[in-house]
């Protein structure tokens, strides 16, 4: 018999700060007998405290994640939410078709492959000025303080033309934003409309500004100028995909930075393989991706009935799809919690998402970890664990770590 709605459980469990810190255990316990009704969560750019989240199926199981995640017509992105919140962003996953194909075809050239690539440069000097301030040689550093905070934001100022006296307010935006930080609701919300407020204002005198060429903004000039079958972004959706961008590629990043500095800490022989084999670093940033995927849960909302597992899943009901689930599903990855760059199927972890919502800025944030870990292996000859890792609670949106104390061996 299938169950509906009527059924709903009490999945408080999973927003606990000791599930939020290691959510594996939990999605095994409630995978048998999946999908279940009555998760309660909040999409980014929300505010706990002020909107009310709606409650929702929550899907774990790799195949049945990545039904809901490839099957747009049954499952519909459009947030209502994240639309009404005080800083709106054009985050590509919250938008259905004929609008999604549009933007994406957009934005999909402005992140290009060859164009990323452009940017590595620019990234290795950031990461290496940045390395050069933070990641001192014989002492203690907390990695997630510093390096993984700032990096991503000062990647994010220089793409946008923003100047880096604004990186420490990019981090607090992304913070805020993609509710990674436990915060009063005012402060939240004000936040969030500086995030806003800042970048409209921006984005809006660069365009007015005769002298605008003189800036080096490639990441905004793409927006700008990118074209695609006769048709560019209005000013106003550049506005929104700045807003997007920088916080994902703010604070998402930098939590996978700071999983990435895990690994190499603490996963034995990982670091010694990669000094010795640097081509190896594509599998371990997948594997990375799914041992210790940031992204954890997306929300959707069923545009018809759909039967999920025994689940039948009503028109109108929210569904809460979980990535990380996913990547740990035995099914699909045989001993999951066991931390393996030479798995034969790591493409199809889904921290990245699934389908036509899969990220686009993936090149980016593989860039910032790449030239990251190129030049810990230039500098370093050992990162040994100096405290016990202790991993955030706040918000299950993204997994990472709270605090990343590390010592930095150089070479002899």
């Amino acid at each position: 018999m299938l169950q509906d709605r009527t059924g709903e459980m009490d999945l408080s469990i999973l927003n606990e700060a000791s599930t939020i810190a290691n959510p594996y255990p939990v999605y095994d316990q409630l995978r048998e007998g999946s999908p279940h009704f009555g998760y309660r969560d909040y999409p980014p750019g929300t505010v706990p405290g002020v909107d009310e989240p709606q409650p929702a199926w929550v899907i774990l199981d790799f195949d049945h994640v990545a039904k809901v995640a490839y099957d747009h017509e049954s499952f519909s992105s459009r947030d209502s939410l994240q639309e009404e919140s005080s800083a709106p962003s054009l985050m590509l996953v919250n938008h259905d078709r004929p609008e999604h194909t549009r933007l994406r075809k957009i934005a999909a050239k402005v992140f290009q492959p060859s164009s990323i690539a452009a940017l590595h440069e620019t990234a290795k000097t950031l990461a290496a000025e940045t390395m050069d301030e933070f990641l001192l040689p014989n002492r203690p550093v907390d990695v997630m303080a510093d390096y993984c905070a700032m990096l991503p934001s000062r990647i994010m100022a220089a793409l946008l033309g923003v100047p880096m006296k604004h990186d420490r307010d990019i981090r607090k935006w992304a913070t805020a934003f993609m509710l990674s930080e436990d915060l009063a609701p005012e402060e939240r919300q004000a936040r969030n409309i500086a995030l806003f407020a800042f970048f409209d204002g921006f984005i809006r005198e660069y365009v007015a500004t005769s002298d605008k060429h003189d800036v080096d903004a490639p990441l905004l000039r793409a927006f700008l100028e990118t074209e695609v079958d006769g048709e560019t972004l209005t000013l106003e959706e550049v506005i929104l995909f700045c807003v997007t961008v920088t916080v994902a590629g703010a604070e998402t990043t930098s939590f996978h930075l700071g999983n990435m500095f895990a690994v190499f800490a603490d996963e034995p022989g990982i670091w010694d393989r990669y000094t010795e084999e640097p081509e190896l670093f594509g599998r371990i940033f997948n594997e990375t991706l799914r041992f210790h995927g940031p992204p954890q849960r997306l929300f959707r909302v069923a545009t018809k009935d759909v039967e999920i597992g025994d689940a039948l899943i009503r028109r109108g009901d929210w569904v809460a799809v979980f990535f990380g689930a996913a990547n740990h599903d035995s099914g699909m990855f045989p001993e999951p919690d066991r931390f393996d760059p030479d798995r034969d199927n790591l493409n199809r972890q889904m921290s990245f998402g699934y389908g036509i919502h899969r990220c686009l800025g993936a090149p980016l944030a593989r860039l910032e970890l790449e030239v990251t870990a190129e030049l810990l292996r230039e500098r370093f000859a050992q990162i040994e664990r100096a405290a016990p890792a202790l991993w955030q609670g706040v918000s299950l949106l993204n997994h990472g770590l709270a605090e990343n104390t590390l010592t930095f061996v150089p070479h002899d």
